[in-house]
């Protein structure tokens, strides 16, 4: 599975939107491992924690953003697959 696997029918998916509205890449380098990982732990947690997205996103290490504006993506991601209905899968 890849991050360009995420899109469906031309759409961003709910964590590739979260990282574009909520401005969580800059020089791009680490996005797709962040995505990836984002996208891995709301699939068995639809509603992390802070720490919870920080501990999933800890093997992956970002140079420019300080990883607030990704935890942010994480949490709008997050919040975006609950109001569409996309729980967890087993």
């Amino acid at each position: 599975e890849t991050v360009e696997g995420q899109v469906s029918a031309g759409a961003l998916s709910p964590v590739q939107r979260g990282f574009h509205e909520m401005l969580g890449s800059q020089c791009g380098f680490c996005t797709p491992g962040m995505i990836m990982a984002s996208e891995g732990l709301l699939r068995h947690n639809p509603t992390p924690s802070e720490d919870d997205i920080r501990q999933a996103l800890g093997g992956n290490i970002c140079r420019c953003t300080g990883y607030v504006k990704i935890i942010e993506a994480v949490k709008f991601a997050a919040a975006e697959m609950a109001e569409l209905g996309k729980g967890a899968v087993a």
